[in-house]
C-alpha cells in the first residue's frame, strides 16, 4: 500500500513538472531586432512563389509576428528604414512593436502578382491563425495587450492609398504613441472598432488629401466605431458584426494638423429593441485639432464622454459644404450626457459647439434618428470654454451662440434650442427671437 502512494506522488510530480515545462515552452516571450533587410531574409527563407520586391516586408513582418504569437508575445523592433507593405501586417497578442527613430513604414498599392491583390489596411490587430476566419473574433476577445510605439522620427506613411493605417477591431489593452501619421485619403489612420482600454496618445496626424474622394469626405483619422453588417461598419471577413460598442478610450497629446475630421464616430448603431448602441467612457483632453477642413471632433452615439482642455484652430475654413454639422470644433448628436470643459476655440468658421438630432445616410438609414440629451449641470459647465473670431449657424435665426444644441426630439427649433454664449457666459434655454 506504501509503495502504491509512493508511485502515485511520484506520477503526480512528474506531470506537474511536465505541465510547467509545457507552460513555459508555450508562454516563453521572444524578442526581435530587425532591419528591412533582415524582414526580407526571412520573408525569402520562407516564401518562394509570393516573395518580390512589393510583398517581402509584409511577408517577413508576419512572419516574425507569427512566431511570437506562437511563443506567447514578446517585443519586435524596427531598426531605421524604409518598409513596404503591400498587405496587411497581423498582431498577435502581449507584443510590443518598436519603431525606431528614422522608420517609415509606407503603404504600397501593388503586389507584383495577378492573382494576389494588396489589400487596404496597413497593419490589423488579428492574430494570423484568425485572420482568414469568417466571425473568428467577436466581443473585446481579439488581440490583447499591445502596444505599438515610436521613439524620435517614426512615421506611418499611407502614400495617398484609400485604406487604414491600424485596425483595432474587437481587442483590449491597446496602446499606440509617438508616431506621425500622414498620407490619408478617404479613410482612416485608425480604426478603433469595439474595443476596450484604448490609448493613443502623442501622436502627429497630419497630411491627409483634403475631400480627394466625395463620397469618404468626413472622415476621421481616428474613427471610433463598431461592426455593423447594416451599416457597412468594418466589411473584414474576421470581424464578427456583433455590434460591439468602444469602451474607455483614452485620446491625448496628439496633433491633429491637416486632417478631414480629427476624431470621431460617422455611422451609429441600435439594438434590436430600436435602442441606440453607445460608445462609453471616451475621453479626449490635451490635444491640438488645427487645419480641420470638417470638425474637429464628431461625437455620434457616446455616453458620459468628457472633452477637455484642448485646443482646436482653423476648423471648416476651407469647408463648402452645406449641411448644418459640418464646420465646427466640435459636432455630432445621439448623445446621452456629454462634459466639454476648459477647451479653447478661434477662427472656428460656424460654432464652436454643435449638437443636433442626426440621422445615418445611406447604410443604416433604417435605424431610428438618435436626439441630443445633455443635462442643465452639463450645459452650465460648457461655460468653462474659451473662444475667439467663431462663426454663426448658417441660419440668422440661430445666430449669437459659440454653443447652440437642440433637446428634447432635437429638432431644429427656437423651443428646442439651446445657446451659450461663451463671452457673457449667458446660456438660453430656448432660443429668443430678438437675440
Amino acid at each position: 500500500m506504501k509503495k502504491n502512494k509512493i508511485k502515485i506522488l511520484i506520477a503526480v510530480i512528474i506531470m506537474v513538472g511536465l505541465s510547467f515545462v509545457f507552460q513555459n515552452q508555450t508562454y516563453a516571450k521572444v524578442n526581435y531586432r530587425v532591419t528591412p533587410k533582415k524582414v526580407a531574409k526571412m520573408a525569402k527563407k520562407k516564401h518562394k512563389s509570393f516573395n518580390n520586391k512589393y510583398t517581402r516586408h509584409y511577408l517577413g513582418l508576419n512572419d516574425y509576428l507569427e512566431k511570437m504569437g506562437k511563443k506567447g508575445g514578446g517585443t519586435l523592433t524596427l531598426n531605421k528604414g524604409k518598409y513596404k507593405i503591400s498587405n496587411a501586417v497581423c498582431i498577435p497578442s502581449n507584443v510590443t512593436i518598436v519603431l525606431k527613430n528614422g522608420v517609415v513604414i509606407e503603404k504600397i498599392n501593388k503586389t507584383g502578382i495577378k492573382k494576389f491583390k494588396p489589400s487596404g489596411s496597413m497593419w490589423q490587430l488579428c492574430p494570423r491563425n484568425k485572420f482568414k476566419k469568417k466571425n473568428s473574433i467577436g466581443k473585446y476577445n481579439g488581440s490583447k495587450n499591445v502596444k505599438i510605439i515610436g521613439e524620435g522620427n517614426a512615421v506611418i506613411d499611407m502614400k495617398n492609398v484609400d485604406g487604414i493605417g491600424l485596425v483595432v477591431a474587437h481587442c483590449k489593452n491597446v496602446e499606440i504613441s509617438g508616431i506621425i501619421f500622414k498620407g490619408m485619403n478617404g479613410n482612416h489612420y485608425i480604426e478603433c472598432n469595439g474595443s476596450q482600454n484604448v490609448e493613443m496618445h502623442d501622436n502627429n496626424f497630419t497630411k491627409a488629401k483634403q475631400s480627394t474622394l466625395t463620397k469618404y469626405y468626413a472622415k476621421e483619422a481616428i474613427n471610433i466605431d463598431l461592426a455593423d453588417k447594416e451599416t457597412h461598419g468594418l466589411p473584414l471577413d474576421w470581424v464578427k458584426k456583433d455590434k460591439t460598442p468602444c469602451d474607455n478610450i483614452h485620446i491625448y497629446n496628439n496633433v491633429f494638423d491637416g486632417t478631414t475630421r480629427g476624431v470621431g464616430t460617422h455611422k451609429y448603431s441600435q439594438d434590436s429593441s430600436g435602442k441606440p448602441v453607445y460608445h462609453k467612457n471616451i475621453l479626449i483632453e490635451n490635444n491640438t485639432f488645427k487645419n480641420i477642413f470638417d470638425n474637429g471632433v464628431f461625437v455620434l452615439t457616446w455616453k458620459d464622454a468628457v472633452i477637455k482642455n484642448n485646443t482646436f484652430y482653423n476648423i471648416g475654413t476651407g469647408n463648402k459644404k452645406s449641411y448644418s454639422s459640418g464646420a465646427h470644433g466640435i459636432s455630432g448628436g445621439g448623445i446621452d450626457g456629454i462634459n466639454i470643459t476648459g477647451n479653447s476655440f478661434e477662427k472656428i468658421k460656424r460654432n464652436a459647439i454643435y449638437f443636433i438630432q442626426q440621422q445615418n445616410v445611406g447604410a443604416g438609414s433604417q435605424y431610428k434618428k438618435v436626439n441630443v440629451n445633455i443635462t442643465k449641470e452639463q450645459t452650465e459647465a460648457m461655460t468653462d470654454n474659451s473662444v475667439k473670431n467663431c462663426g454663426n449657424d448658417a441660419n440668422p435665426n440661430y445666430a449669437g451662440y459659440d454653443v447652440l444644441y437642440f433637446r428634447n426630439n432635437s429638432t431644429k427649433s427656437r423651443e428646442n434650442g439651446v445657446g451659450i454664449d461663451l463671452v457673457t457666459k449667458n446660456v438660453y434655454y430656448g432660443i429668443p427671437k430678438n437675440k
